[in-house]
Parts: C-alpha cells; sequence; structure tokens
C-alpha cells in the first residue's frame, strides 16, 4: 500500500469519526426539542445522504445497507408518531420498497456514479433542507398547556376492578404545522382519609393511554389528570370527596381531600 493510499485511507477514517461525533452531538443536545415530523423528515434526508454516498464513494453496499436502514427508520417512525391510517401506512410502506429497490437497481446493478461536484451539490441542498426545518422548528413555541382541577373528585364504584380517580382536565394546543412532542406539566396529588396521607403521582390520560406523545399541527389533546391512590386508600373514603390546588401538600389533614400539585 502505497503512502499515498495510506493517508487517503486515514483521512476517510478521521471523516468518518468526525460526521459520526457530530451526529451523536446534534441527536443528543438538539433532537430530543425537535417535533416529530422534522424528526421523521431528518430520518428521510440522512437516507437520502446515504445513497448520494453509495452513488459517488467506493463504499457501495456499505451505504445502500445504511440507505436501507435509515428508510425503514423514516417509515416506522412516521407510522408510529404520525395518524397515517391503514391505507396510509401501506402506502409509505410501498413508496418506501420502491424507493429502495429504485436506489439498489440503478447505484448496484447499473453502477451508476455522480461526479464530485454533483454529490456535492446534492449535500448542500440536502443540509440546507434539513437546516431549514430545524430552524423554523427551532424558532416557535407552538405549544400552550392549560391545566384545571375539579372541585370534587368521584370515587371508583368498584375499587377492586379500578382505582382510578379523575381529579381535573388538561389541554395542550399546537399553533404551528408540525406534529410536536408532548409534555405536561409534572404534577402530584396527597390524598387525605381524615387520618392519613397517600401520595401518589398525577397521570394525564388521553385516548385510552396515560402517556400522550404527540399532537398533530394546529390540533388539541385533552386529556383527564387522573390519580390511582390504592385499593385500601380508595375504600377508606366517602363517594364524594373534595379537590383543591395548592403549591405544595399540606402534612396532615383531618378532612378527606386530595390535594394537586401542579409543577410549572
Amino acid at each position: 500500500m502505497s503512502d499515498r493510499t495510506l493517508g487517503r485511507r486515514v483521512g476517510e477514517f478521521v471523516a468518518a469519526l468526525v460526521v459520526v461525533a457530530g451526529v451523536a452531538v446534534f441527536v443528543r443536545q438538539v433532537g430530543p426539542d425537535l417535533s416529530v415530523t422534522v424528526q421523521s423528515a431528518l430520518f428521510a434526508l440522512g437516507a437520502t445522504l446515504a445513497v448520494v454516498g453509495g452513488a459517488a464513494t467506493r463504499f457501495r453496499q456499505g451505504m445502500l445497507f445504511l440507505y436501507a436502514a435509515l428508510l425503514a427508520g423514516t417509515v416506522g417512525y412516521a407510522a408510529s408518531t404520525h395518524s397515517l391510517g391503514t391505507a396510509g401506512t401501506f402506502a409509505a410502506v410501498g413508496l418506501a420498497l420502491v424507493a429502495l429497490f429504485g436506489a439498489v437497481y440503478v447505484v448496484e446493478e447499473r453502477r451508476y456514479r455522480l461526479r464530485r461536484g454533483e454529490a456535492v451539490a446534492a449535500v448542500v441542498v440536502v443540509a440546507v433542507a434539513g437546516g431549514a426545518l430545524v430552524a423554523a422548528d427551532l424558532g416557535t413555541s407552538p405549544l400552550t398547556y392549560e391545566t384545571t382541577v375539579h372541585g370534587s373528585a368521584e370515587m371508583p364504584a368498584d375499587p377492586d376492578q379500578s382505582t382510578a380517580v379523575v381529579v381535573g382536565s388538561a389541554t395542550v394546543d399546537n399553533d404551528f404545522v408540525y406534529r410536536e412532542q408532548v409534555s405536561f406539566p409534572a404534577a402530584r396529588a396527597c390524598v387525605f382519609n381524615g387520618t392519613a396521607r397517600s401520595d401518589v403521582a398525577v397521570l394525564y390520560g388521553s385516548g385510552g393511554s396515560y402517556f400522550p406523545s404527540s399532537v398533530g399541527g394546529n390540533g388539541r389533546i385533552r386529556a383527564n389528570m387522573t390519580v390511582l391512590p390504592s385499593q385500601a386508600t380508595v375504600e377508606s373514603l366517602n363517594e364524594t370527596v373534595p379537590v383543591e390546588r395548592a403549591d405544595d401538600c399540606p402534612a396532615e389533614s383531618e378532612r378527606e381531600r386530595i390535594v394537586v400539585v401542579v409543577g410549572e
């Protein structure tokens, strides 16, 4: 192996490490703050870069494997976070398969190669598109949360089946076009039966799940603020218990009540 070849391979290895490190830092520092729409789009843009790399470098097969993985990630993540429906999911999978087989045929079978200038232009276009999406996303704060605590709560009729008690409601409004990640404010509750105190977390239940993950563009999610005290606690309370909102729970209470504390 000549010194020039060795130097080129070392340079390629160092460049690959820099790219991987940059992506890791971006995913860790910026990724959690992005909307799920932009996250899905970045998967697709990454797949585009992989197929460009396959057509412009000698790592053709490796880049095609990476392309396939990113394409699958794009479809899987989009289908799991967006309301595509059955027809939309099948359509997305079909388009992904067409894109995959098309890329393999053109790059692997036909041995199509991009010139260096063409590859650089493609990378610049993808980088600009990704940067614009990220900038538009990070430049907005479209979510508005509102929580309301009820004046009283009804105890479940059959604590053997369920101990869920609804103590309030919460809404989140999305004023932007991207589907955004939902993070309701942390909340807890203290349940007093007149002699003892029981601390429980407040869960936000919506659509059969206590963990709503995202809200669509220009959409709204309404959730029930629900606590799950123990069966013994529920059985020790009256059918209707007063609910109050406070900045903190008192250490004790001589009367039955549920005190809800909602974080900022």
